[in-house]
């Protein structure tokens, strides 16, 4: 079963309330028109057996507003839920967790983590700023080691960008960037050891962390290194996983094989933030550069990261 771990789905009710906020999917940017039946025709014209639908970025914490990003948050699980409940042998889902509040995180995790429609968490590379290896979210690390979920982690944009000077929608570079950030502060902070019971599916292959790994490991003398722990950072990267979702490219699914081989990679689409047209290229050139590994990344691999998602 080809799988798709990188696929999202945009519900009218949380699409209506980002209208009326003026948010889109990025500044000047809005969101893709959605549907179940438009996913399934791209999964049926592009041989995906069954995609894991995901909120992603821009998530649901706006202007400090906790109570909305509770609401939208229980109000997409709920529709996610009922996607796959009206889908059962061509979707799963990933929760969506309303951080930065943790108690209101803790809550969706007992709320939806143990529903039959999810195989995991989704999380952003950071809320309001602040990164995953936070201290703040321990409570919620900890728990999702407990139970042993997988997390993909989508990209997000950063507070702080250089939006006047690069004439470009910032999701092109800015996206990649917050993944390695993401990356790197969970390395920093130790979370990848003290969390061994979290799998951990990181967007784009990783962003620039492959890049940037040599360069890494070289300053690792450093005493801000010293968590990254025994090994360095290239354990840490060879234990994570990464989808391939518009990376598939000899430079950068390329290079991140290297480092971490085939069996940390998975399929991802993207859609509907990228068209069908795309989504075929790509796939079509990773299946050119893994040769016989294309079957490792788009079937194996999920089904040992999601041993029930033929159940």
């Amino acid at each position: 079963m080809r799988v798709d771990v990188h696929h999202h789905a945009i519900f009218p009710a949380y699409a209506e309330v980002l209208e009326g906020l003026g948010i889109g999917a990025q500044p000047g940017i809005g969101l893709p028109p959605w549907s179940a039946e438009a996913s399934l025709s791209m999964m049926d014209d592009l041989g995906i057996d069954l995609a894991v639908l995901s909120a992603g970025s821009p998530g649901f914490f706006f202007d400090g507003d906790q109570a909305l990003a509770r609401e939208l948050c229980e109000r997409t699980n709920a529709d996610l839920a009922e996607t796959v409940r009206r889908h059962p042998t061509r979707f799963r889902a990933f929760v969506a967790l309303p951080l930065p509040s943790v108690g209101d995180a803790l809550h969706a995790i007992e709320r939806w983590a143990d529903h039959d429609a999810f195989v995991g968490v989704g999380l952003l590379t950071n809320y309001a700023g602040r990164y995953l290896g936070d201290p703040a979210f321990e409570p919620v690390l900890a728990e999702l080691d407990r139970r042993e979920v997988v997390v993909h982690v989508h990209p997000q944009l950063p507070v702080h960008y250089p939006a006047a000077e690069i004439d470009l929608r910032p999701s092109l570079i800015e996206y990649v960037f917050d993944t390695t950030r993401a990356i790197v502060n969970l390395t920093l902070n130790g979370a990848h050891d003290r969390y061994p019971g979290i799998t951990w599916i990181f967007s784009h292959c990783g962003g620039t962390a492959p890049y940037l790994a040599g360069r890494l490991a070289i300053a690792e003398p450093l005493p801000e290194l010293r968590q990254v722990g025994e090994g360095g950072i290239h354990r840490a990267l060879r234990r994570f996983h990464y989808d391939v979702a518009l990376a598939t490219t000899p430079y950068a699914l390329g290079s991140a094989l290297r480092l971490a081989g085939p069996e940390r990679f998975l399929i991802g689409s993207d859609f509907p933030f990228v068209d069908e047209k795309t989504v075929a290229a790509c796939l079509k050139e990773a299946a050119e550069l893994l040769g016989d590994d294309m079957t490792t990344v788009a079937e194996t691999n999920p089904a040992r990261l999601f041993p029930n998602l033929k159940g």
